[in-house]
């Protein structure tokens, strides 16, 4: 199985489990969504020696904005955006009827419109695009996924900055969960920008698995053999005589042979190791920045950043997430006294 990590909570964690529930069952409006059951950021664990990666969230959660982008391609999503798009949008179309395509816009918040917009209005100007990662912004767990899925897999460049802008910090875990579903892509460009994004949106928890990305082994595949290798001598002979004939006179011209001793080395397959340097450069910044120490010195060895981080960093890592629970805690401890004490208020005036 999995390594296990026990983690101690002290008492005002302990509070705060309580003060969660209660502020759960006061708060009555609840958006139906991808991450309403997602659960919380998992605390760090130790890289293992073999088997799966410690994940950020559950990985749940990854599965089902993978399922959310599947269906943001689907025909109802797009074929209303495209209704938008033509109808509102373009060279030809006034400010007022433009700002009612972004009105109606701002109105759609399903998970698979928020995924399907960056998409559909991929090549539509810089005001709608604004406009866009504006309304995922603020659309709650599922439009910072599709802010993630925006700054990993769309093709245009200004679409991923600009979608990197829109995301919050530190990241929450729908972002966390598109995040973790990128590092696991088989696309090298694909996790480039997985690597690319944890690094601006300062993912610490990702570490493990900028660790496990830095380079990959992929299989050559071909048709026949690779290449050939050839290696050993040559010998002359004399294979014929050709019998020549003139006036008065006869001779023979030889016919030259070769021999060939030695051996043929066949490459009929082949592994190629592909190293993703900008994974790599957003693993050393992130941690030196991290610890205050250079940590370039772990080259590409695997094993060098595996004992590194559960040896020196992974304490450090449980320290500050259990001091983020507790400032987290603590609000939510004096988010409840505040509604106490406006029910007594209330009270009294009664």
């Amino acid at each position: 199985g999995r390594p296990r990590v026990d983690i101690l909570v002290p008492p005002l964690a302990a509070i705060g489990l309580v003060v969660g529930l209660v502020l759960g069952a006061i708060h009555v409006p609840v958006m139906a969504s991808v991450a309403a059951a997602s659960g919380d950021v998992r605390m760090p664990r130790p890289i293992p020696a073999s088997g799966p990666l410690p994940a950020m969230v559950d990985p749940e959660l990854s599965r089902r904005y993978e399922t959310a982008a599947v269906a943001a391609a689907s025909g109802r999503y797009k074929a209303e955006l495209d209704r938008i798009r033509r109808g509102h949008f373009g060279a030809r179309r006034d400010a007022e009827l433009q700002e009612e395509g972004l009105r109606r816009i701002r109105e759609l918040d399903d998970a698979g419109f928020l995924f399907a917009m960056p998409m559909v209005f991929a090549n539509e100007r810089n005001v709608v695009r604004r406009a866009v990662v504006d309304h995922l912004a603020f659309s709650g767990e599922d439009g910072q996924a599709a802010l993630a899925w925006t700054a990993i897999h769309h093709d245009d460049p200004l679409w991923r900055a600009a979608a990197i802008e829109g995301l919050q910090q530190p990241p929450t875990a729908a972002a966390l969960a598109v995040l973790q579903w990128g590092f696991e892509s088989g696309a090298h460009a694909v996790v480039d920008r997985a690597g690319t994004l944890a690094g601006a949106i300062d993912a610490r928890i990702a570490i493990p698995h900028l660790i496990a990305t830095q380079y990959s082994a992929d299989a050559v595949r071909s048709q026949g053999d690779l290449a050939w290798i050839a290696m050993g001598t040559q010998r002359s002979y004399v294979a014929n005589l050709i019998p020549v004939a003139g006036d008065g006179s006869g001779a023979f011209r030889p016919v030259p042979g070769v021999i060939n001793e030695g051996f043929v080395l066949r490459v009929t397959d082949a592994v190629a190791v592909v190293y993703r340097t900008e994974v790599h450069r957003v693993l050393v910044g992130m941690t030196s920045e991290a610890t205050g120490r250079d940590t370039s010195v772990n080259g590409w060895s695997l094993v060098r950043w595996r004992d590194w981080y559960n040896r020196e960093y992974l304490p450090i890592a449980l320290a500050e997430a259990q001091d983020r629970l507790d400032v987290e805690d603590a609000a939510d401890y004096a988010e409840l006294e505040r509604r106490r004490r406006e029910r007594e208020d209330d009270a009294r005036l009664d």
